[in-house]
């Protein structure tokens, strides 16, 4: 039982992580606007574009983690809730580390530089590639949010101690996943009248939301770990 307990503490550590990660990809610095597609293809040069691409690489990989440790410990009363919910928070971070890998690689390490040292009789064939990526990019979003809204939903679910840290971790956790599935349908199912909604709450609610979250969740983790290791004392 003391593995368990580590993985509980490896498990609130990592939240904490995810929670930093969240706070740099909110309110870290970013890149000057390119103007141009040139320009923007100049991007995979700059250390202030490429930073957030390598954290987004880093982020979903602490922030599973965190959830299969919450998992870990929640499993016991409500299993369903909790398989569900890491079948779809796996699906968003696996999706979102594929796609992060497609920009930091083949768009920055690949195409882009190919693009600008062509001449310009190839430099179309490079274009076109740049182009498409875009929609390959939008496409991984699409399924980031679902899974990562329906994932996030689930997982409040399963939380249901009455003390005032698992309530937070519950309704906060479902105010964030119920968020994005709105944002999924007012990005891709025609919901145009919750963008003002949506750009409102990506604005101003949700980095300090979830930066919160994973913190309490990192606190509720190790309160786990220690009443477990209490109970194996009794």
């Amino acid at each position: 039982m003391k593995s368990h307990n580590s993985y509980l503490h490896a498990g609130a550590v990592l939240s904490v992580f995810s929670a930093l990660t969240t706070a740099t990809l909110m309110y870290g610095p970013n890149a000057p606007a390119a103007d141009g597609f040139d320009a923007v293809q100049g991007l995979h040069q700059n250390g202030l574009y490429l930073y957030k691409k390598w954290i987004l690489f880093l982020h979903p990989q602490f922030a599973f983690l965190a959830a299969l440790a919450a998992g870990f410990a929640l499993f016991r009363d409500r299993a369903f809730l909790v398989v569900a919910a890491l079948f779809y928070l796996g699906m968003w971070a696996f999706t979102e580390v594929s796609q992060q890998a497609y920009i930091i690689d083949a768009l920055n390490q690949m195409w882009r530089p190919a693009y600008l040292a062509a001449d310009a009789e190839n430099r179309e064939l490079w274009r076109t590639l740049i182009t498409g990526m875009n929609g390959i990019s939008d496409s991984q979003y699409f399924v980031v949010i679902f899974a990562f809204g329906v994932g996030t939903v689930l997982l409040g679910f399963a939380f249901t101690g009455r003390d005032m840290l698992a309530m937070f971790l519950r309704y906060g956790m479902m105010a964030i996943g119920i968020m994005s599935l709105v944002a999924f349908l007012s990005y891709y199912a025609g919901l145009s009248g919750a963008g003002s909604t949506v750009g409102v709450w990506y604005g101003y609610i949700y980095g300090p939301l979830q930066i919160a979250i994973r913190l309490a969740l990192a606190l509720w983790l190790w309160r786990a770990a220690s009443a477990a290791a209490h109970n194996q004392k009794a």
